[in-house]
């Protein structure tokens, strides 16, 4: 009876601040929290709510980051209301003293924040009490940029909140719903962003549930729960560390597929090369194949449309992507005539070869006989690693289209070939792999090429010279080429996790000189760099203190395949 007594006294204070009792929050708040009730009915009567769950569907279009953007716009509204709220209520201040204590104590069980959400929250509680905010300086930043929006009209908070996201984080945008988005806010009538998929029924209810139950629910790690036998005392449950990681492992699981190697060869690696700047980093492998979670499920839809773009694009320009792979595949080919004859005939042993025999005595030179028997081509191994980051988003088809042709004339002249996509997010540096050096022919998983996350390329470089280096043919000559836009840059993920501070953060000259570092491990292990710069004017410098001489600049995409062409001769002849 105490219970539904205490509910029907907070749903009368939710139904009272909202004037309609027709409506029914599925969420509300013990009285000792009723600054929160009052909160609720506020935002049911003044802003629309229709619009903010079309918004939140919106956002969740593959976006890791969509729980923290949904909590950050509830709490601007908490703001809002209570901005408008204390100018004639008298003793809202008070009561939100009140629920910032309760919120603040749940912070003093936690070592750290997790997220950006929770840093904003605990900021903006703090500051309840008039004290200053601790997170770091992009934390401040936006910090303030999200509270200095003052309007009360839902499209235009909605359209200041997509601007500031799409500012300080790097998440996946698709354009094909801007317009639609765009449309939203000019007619301020919500959309169904998920109109491929689900009837206008369910979205409605879908995206109202969503509402409705994050309305009332914590984010992070720390969940609260009435004791239906006491209700004095509420009690914290906390996630350790065991789970906490394993929660982390589903989340990139379902995000990016499931991890194609053994768990226990992941942490030999990570214990391995996670080190220094990388300490406490993962990595990650996967070829794509996903499990049937619903998020799982979720993922792969939106992977799958994007796989159909890239592989109707390669279909589109089959017939010039014929000939550019034939233009490559001849190139190689003159190429390694050239090197057979100089390289793999000439022996120290076999017949005599007339025309060089006098470099027996002047040059020291064994190698004057011609072999009887022609051996095998020489041996190349190529790498194609791809910075599959969300820098990309905009180009996705034109990658995979470019890493078609180039797999496909390898195949041609029977050189294997490697093709990885590379990208961080959260912790997690991730490598998707489209096709390895024995699956000559099977490059349809090319079209898989999907882009998303930051770039750690340091701790990138450092994990394909690892695996370059597990085959151990002396004979074999190990050919690494990149395409990167030149910045490695891991500062979007590091926002969004408990070390939000600058020296955490993996950027400019710190990221340049480690990812530098790295290539001239490699070269020095006598594998050959070549790095294919796609990035800005700004960005020039970086490539140069990162691949020396052996970088080389395209401004279009198209012209990938012919760089690849022109070098690999250049390896052949030289």
């Amino acid at each position: 009876m105490t219970d539904t007594f205490e509910k029907l006294r907070a749903m009368n204070v939710i139904w009272d601040y909202a004037g309609d009792y027709s409506i029914f929050p599925k969420n509300y708040y013990p009285m000792d929290e009723n600054y929160k009730n009052i909160i609720e009915g506020f935002k049911f009567k003044n802003f629309r709510l229709d619009l903010f769950s079309s918004f939140f569907s919106y956002l969740k279009k593959d976006n890791p980051f969509f729980e923290e953007f949904k909590n950050i716009s509830l709490l601007l509204l908490d703001d809002l209301a209570f901005r408008k709220l204390k100018e004639r209520n008298l003793v809202i201040e008070d009561l939100r003293k009140s629920y910032a204590n309760f919120i603040l104590n749940k912070y003093r069980y936690k070592k750290e924040t997790e997220n950006v959400f929770e840093q904003i929250e605990k900021a903006y509680y703090e500051k309840v009490f008039g004290r200053t905010i601790k997170e770091g300086k992009i934390v401040r930043d936006f910090y303030k940029e999200l509270f200095s929006i003052n309007t009360y009209k839902s499209p235009e908070i909605i359209k200041d909140l997509d601007v500031l996201f799409k500012k300080y984080f790097l998440f996946e945008r698709f354009e094909q719903y801007n317009e639609l988005f765009d449309q939203m806010i000019e007619e301020e009538k919500p959309k169904n962003f998920d109109k491929e998929d689900l009837d206008d029924s369910e979205i409605e209810k879908n995206i109202n549930d969503q509402f409705e139950i994050q309305s009332a629910e914590f984010n992070g790690y720390i969940y609260f729960e009435e004791k239906k036998k006491d209700t004095n005392k509420d009690i914290f449950i906390f996630e350790g560390d065991d789970k906490k990681n394993k929660r982390e492992d589903n989340f990139i699981e379902d995000f990016y597929g499931k991890l194609s190697i053994s768990k226990k060869r992941q942490e030999l690696l990570e214990r391995e090369l996670a080190k220094g700047i990388h300490k406490g980093k993962k990595l990650y492998f996967t070829n794509g194949e996903y499990t049937d979670s619903p998020n799982a499920r979720f993922n792969q839809k939106i992977r799958k449309k994007q796989s159909d773009k890239n592989k109707k694009y390669i279909e589109i320009n089959l017939s010039i992507n014929n000939r550019a792979i034939n233009e490559l595949k001849r190139t190689i080919e003159n190429s390694l005539s050239n090197y057979e004859e100089d390289e793999l005939y000439r022996k120290n042993y076999g017949l005599l070869d007339s025309i060089n025999v006098w470099k027996a005595e002047i040059l020291n030179d064994s190698k004057i006989f011609f072999s009887n028997n022609k051996d095998p081509k020489p041996k190349f191994q190529i790498d194609l690693l791809i910075d599959g980051s969300a820098s990309q988003i905009k180009r996705q088809e034109v990658v995979a289209d470019q890493a078609y042709i180039i797999a496909s004339a390898m195949d041609k002249v029977n050189i294997p070939i490697r093709i990885m996509s590379f990208s961080t997010l959260r912790d997690y540096t991730v490598f998707n792999l489209y096709r390895d050096y024995k699956d000559k022919g099977k490059n349809d998983k090319i079209f898989n090429f999907f882009a998303s996350g930051s770039n750690r390329d340091g701790l990138a470089f450092k994990t394909i010279h690892k695996l370059i280096n597990e085959n151990m043919d002396e004979n074999v000559r190990k050919i690494l080429i990149i395409l990167s836009d030149g910045r490695p840059n891991d500062e979007k993920h590091n926002i969004n996790n408990v070390n939000a501070k600058i020296k955490d953060q993996y950027i400019e000259k710190k990221a340049v000189d480690d990812t530098a570092k790295e290539i001239r491990k490699l070269k020095s292990d006598r594998i050959s760099v070549l790095g294919v710069f796609t990035g800005e004017d700004e960005d020039i410098e970086n490539a140069k203190l990162i691949y020396g001489t052996d970088f080389c600049r395209i401004t279009k995409l198209e012209n990938f395949s012919k760089v690849v062409s022109i070098y690999m001769k250049n390896i052949m002849t030289n």
